[in-house]
């Protein structure tokens, strides 16, 4: 095999049966290209009066915006036969053929076939970046290994790093790659030799690009922001419950968090000033709170809180972590914690939201236990709700705490007693579902309407309810249908209660549940449902609508009248 200097050819459309009839010229061998392996046969008909075919394979060096590539010739090969097969050829590459007829001194022009790859099936499943890091997945369990790395900057011949995977590495499913450029390119090639790279080592590659770093002082202002990616580890998971901690907020203050560090949480951590929490950016998951207790404004102070905001942040109660797990759990309180419990403390949150989060083993998520509280403005925006108990997400605990909207919009929410208890508000109160996906929830029970999904009874303000583009599933089971004991990831067999009380006008626009029925409560003439009727059925299971709602997959995978139904994480 001969390597020779890269060429540019512009692509062109010639006719196939160009001026090749004539004294100096042979009809041209139109020829077909396919892969198998890392095999490339190269196939044409046989040309009346041609001796010999000649053959020459190039690899694209690179392709421009416009779709012009950049070749180099790599072999040259004859033969009298009609086909050729280039053997061995260099994985997770892109070649292309010339072919041209001859016999004796005459030649045909040469035809040029189309590009075609030769594609690994690579062993690695997914690249991860940031600004300067990648972080590489694999299946660790498979019998197939990875013993070494090598990362290829684009544009740039050799490696520029070679990374030795250890059978820790290996067995572990993933590795981070540190010290790349920011807004760059990279190929990452694996190979089951530290010494050997070649085809026979080869194990597939993935290309991925870095991304610009964030610049902090540009998207919270200088001096706004408090960078504790960097804190001791061991410390840091006590550092929001500190009074230095605390000491060192101010007003609109930003506080970036590690990925995948725990942070420890409870009712002293109190606010009187607006504070954003957000994960920097991680090549793995996001920051984790975890809750003993409630967070909460200030007592006593009658602090005026413009907003506090949760980005990014995976929250589970200690009890959901240690002998409750959502999984397994059969209370219906799920633990009895609280992610914001406010308790009359006399101080006004006038929003709380949460975006991008995972919540998950709370008896509620927010709450009020006193009159004079106040928390105007609940979002949850793209966010994961598994496991939440008989308090409901968001509750005022029948007291008439100044609420004014809650609003869910992109939410996926799983075995849940309860989406909320607003049995009393301080005035009127709106409820606003948009593009939500709901399954196991409510409790299934037919002893009474005191856990609906909606809970409402006795509130005597003006209740607004707004329900669109959403998909609602089965209730979550009981045991024996008592409405106590829950089994989490099981559909209820009795139906589902939806509103209390079932006159509440709801508006409704596309949203759609799977084939339950509404749940009758009482006997005889007395009986009565707690549907919502602007919610039609789809005439279909669970099962039938989503991938596996039982592991919390709800890809859907039924063809539904419109695409953009439920949580738009789960679209196809």
């Amino acid at each position: 095999m001969t390597l020779l200097a890269a060429t540019t050819f512009a692509v062109t459309s010639c006719k196939d049966d160009d001026d090749n009839n004539t004294a100096s010229r042979l009809f041209r061998p139109i020829a077909s290209v396919s892969a198998t392996g890392n095999d490339l046969l190269v196939t044409w008909k046989s040309i009346t009066g041609t001796s010999e075919y000649v053959l020459e394979l190039y690899s694209v060096a690179s392709t421009d915006e416009s779709g012009n590539s950049t070749y180099t010739k790599v072999q040259e090969a004859r033969t009298s036969s009609t086909t050729y097969t280039f053997k061995s050829l260099a994985w997770d590459e892109k070649y292309m053929v010339k072919i041209k007829g001859i016999a004796g001194d005459k030649a045909s022009m040469y035809y040029q076939t189309s590009d075609v790859s030769i594609t690994y099936p690579s062993i690695l499943s997914n690249v991860k970046t940031i600004d300067a890091a990648a972080r590489l997945t694999w299946d660790g369990t498979s019998n197939d290994t990875i013993k070494c790395i090598l990362v290829f900057e684009d544009g740039v011949a050799d490696a520029v790093q070679t990374i030795k995977v250890s059978k820790t590495d290996y067995a572990s499913g993933q590795l981070d790659i540190y010290g790349l450029k920011n807004s760059t390119t990279y190929a990452f090639k694996t190979y089951n030799s530290t010494t050997t790279f070649n085809n026979d080592t080869y194990k597939g590659k993935m290309i991925a690009t870095t991304k610009e770093p964030t610049d902090f002082d540009a998207k919270y202002g200088a001096g706004n922001y408090i960078d504790i990616r960097e804190w001791d580890e061991d410390e840091a998971k006590d550092t929001l419950k500190t009074a230095e901690f605390q000491a060192m907020l101010k007003e609109g203050i930003t506080i970036i968090l590690r990925g995948e560090q725990d942070y420890k949480v409870n009712n002293t951590l109190t606010f009187d000033k607006s504070v954003t929490f957000v994960t920097g950016p991680t090549l793995g998951g996001n920051a984790r709170f975890i809750s003993s207790g409630g967070m909460t404004l200030v007592k006593g102070q009658s602090a005026n809180v413009a907003k506090l905001q949760f980005i990014d942040i995976d929250f589970y109660s200690d009890k959901a972590l240690g002998d409750l797990p959502v999984e397994t759990c059969t209370e219906k309180g799920f633990g009895g914690r609280q992610v914001f419990n406010e308790n009359g403390t006399n101080s006004t949150l006038d929003s709380i939201v949460f975006k991008n989060c995972l919540i998950e083993g709370y008896r509620a998520v927010v709450r009020a236990q006193n009159a004079n509280d106040a928390i105007h403005h609940v979002y949850f925006d793209g966010c994961t709700i598994n496991g939440i108990g008989d308090q409901g997400i968001v509750t005022t605990t029948n007291k008439a705490a100044d609420f004014r909207s809650v609003t869910m919009k992109h939410c996926t929410v799983t075995n849940v007693v309860m989406a909320c208890d607003l049995r009393a508000t301080a005035g009127a109160i709106s409820f606003n579902i948009r593009n939500c996906t709901f399954c196991y929830a409510p409790i299934e029970t037919t002893a009474n309407a005191n856990t609906p999904l909606l809970r409402f009874n006795g509130n005597a303000n003006e209740v607004t309810v707004n329900i669109e583009k959403s998909l609602f599933g089965p209730s979550m089971m009981t045991k024996d249908c008592d409405g106590e004991t829950v089994q989490t990831f099981q559909a209820g067999t009795n139906g589902s209660i939806f509103i209390n009380p079932a006159e509440q006008a709801v508006n409704v626009q596309s949203a759609f549940r799977t084939s339950f029925d509404w749940t009758s409560i009482g006997e005889g003439e007395a009986a009565k449902t707690y549907g919502i009727s602007g919610i039609e059925s789809l005439g279909m299971t669970e099962n039938d609508l989503w991938q596996e709602p039982a592991k919390g997959n709800f890809n859907i995978k039924a063809t539904l009248s419109e695409s953009d139904l439920g949580a738009k994480k789960w679209w196809k």
